[in-house]
Formats: C-alpha cells, sequence, structure tokens
C-alpha cells in the first residue's frame, strides 16, 4: 500500500529514491568487502578508519533515503483540521 500511495504522490522522486538506495547499497557492500581490517591504522583509502568513516556515512544516507520514502508514502500529508470536530 505504501508503495502505491508513493508512486501516486510522486512518481519520478520515488524511482529516485529507490535508485539511489539501491546505488548506496551496493556501493557499501563494496567498500565493506574492500577494506584491510589489518590495517586499521592506515588513514588513506578505504583502509582502516577512513573506510569505516565512509560505511557510516552511506548508512546515514540510506537512514535518510528511507526517511524519504516514508514521507512520500504517506497517504494524508497535511496537518489535521482546526478546531478538531
Amino acid at each position: 500500500m505504501g508503495t502505491r500511495t508513493a508512486l501516486s504522490n510522486s512518481r519520478w522522486i520515488t524511482f529516485a529514491v529507490l535508485a539511489v538506495g539501491v546505488w548506496l547499497m551496493a556501493t557499501w557492500f563494496s567498500v565493506f568487502g574492500r577494506i584491510d581490517w589489518s590495517a586499521l591504522d592506515d588513514t588513506i583509502g578505504t583502509y582502516g578508519y577512513s573506510g569505516l568513516v565512509g560505511l557510516v556515512v552511506m548508512a546515514v544516507a540510506i537512514g535518510l533515503l528511507v526517511v524519504l520514502y516514508a514521507e512520500l508514502a504517506e497517504g494524508e500529508p497535511g496537518p489535521d483540521t482546526f478546531p478538531p470536530e
């Protein structure tokens, strides 16, 4: 039901959010696979802490996309009427 509502509210933004989410997940797994866990003290490239920080940043971006998608799927985006009935 949520996807149908999101598509009816804004089709292009829904497709863009889903595409960016899939791309971020693929990139997240790619970076996770490239981290050299034995070189945690190296600060250049995808080694050690810089790779972990990149994973955290991408996880936050995915979280923000989930929130945006949830807002698109909301059926009634407007506030309640005042005074209440």
